[in-house]
């Protein structure tokens, strides 16, 4: 039986309204304006593709995997989006949607890179969390790890005032710079002769009521969050294909949370929907 051609024109018409409303940032208040006369009718017709395209996965295999990011975004207040971007060939390999950033599920999902995709990959840049590193040394305990220096930078800063009194702050702040990273033996030399010159400040102790503890504890965090990090700061430094920080998986988020922000009307699933139509197309470009 032939196709008829008007309802042919008109499915590929509404097709590219919908195309153009998911992945070209046109509102609902221009579509209408532009491609049809009634508002309602755009409306339901967004509606029905959400719900009746729930991919919430890829299907997509792609080659020459073997660096990806890994970070996770909040798209409400009981829904995680994890994200594992290949930054070389800029594809998102895989997402899904968790309650929380558990281990139990980046174990899954490194399980199905690795056995069901046959991803071979060789390093891991993520910002941190020992649930990753558990996870990434059961399913890829030969991949590297590198810590993304720009949380690190900032979670000192946090810590440190913009105007550090203490001798022992001011000289930290000077070990903490992107320049420093630059350096791996200097670096670790500068934080160990901070340590060295203030043992004795950073184990000084505060007492009231006959509990006591260390007066200086955003200090010793520091410290302990430098000491942990170091193993995993500096594998760049001798790969250039290495990145050293997600940056570049931030800004794909920070567009990601744009697009939430935007459509904030819709209902959960079809958010969920949307976000998964969304990375989907934006993938095949």
């Amino acid at each position: 039986m032939p196709v008829n051609l008007n309802i042919k024109k008109w499915i590929i018409k509404t097709e590219k309204i919908f195309l153009d409303w998911l992945t070209e940032w046109y509102s609902s208040r221009q579509l209408w304006l532009q491609k049809w006369k009634n508002k309602l009718d755009i409306l339901n017709y967004i509606r029905k593709k959400l719900d009746n395209n729930l991919i919430y996965q890829i299907d997509l295999v792609f080659e020459n995997v073997k660096y990806i990011m890994i970070d996770w975004i909040w798209i409400s207040k009981e829904i995680c989006l994890i994200i594992y971007y290949d930054y070389i060939n800029k594809k998102i390999i895989r997402f899904w949607f968790y309650d929380w950033e558990k281990y139990e599920y980046i174990k899954e999902d490194l399980k199905i890179l690795r056995n069901e995709f046959k991803y071979k990959i060789e390093c891991f840049v993520v910002d941190w969390c020992k649930q990753i590193k558990k996870a990434i040394e059961e399913n890829y305990p030969n991949s590297k790890i590198q810590r993304c220096l720009t949380h690190i930078f900032r979670q000192i800063k946090t810590n440190i005032s913009n105007n550090p009194q203490s001798e022992c702050w001011k000289d930290l702040q000077k070990i903490i710079t992107f320049s420093n990273f630059e350096n791996k033996k200097l670096f670790i030399n500068k934080f160990k002769l901070w340590e060295k010159k203030h043992f004795d400040f950073l184990k000084e102790k505060s007492m009231n009521w006959n509990k006591s503890w260390y007066t200086h504890r955003k200090l010793r965090a520091s410290r302990s969050h430098i000491k942990n990090a170091i193993a995993y700061m500096f594998h760049y430094l001798n790969d250039e294909d290495i990145k050293r920080s997600t940056n570049d998986l931030e800004w794909l988020n920070s567009l990601i949370s744009t697009q939430i922000n935007r459509h904030k009307w819709l209902k959960i699933d079809r958010l969920i929907s949307f976000i998964s139509l969304w990375i989907y197309e934006r993938n095949l470009r």
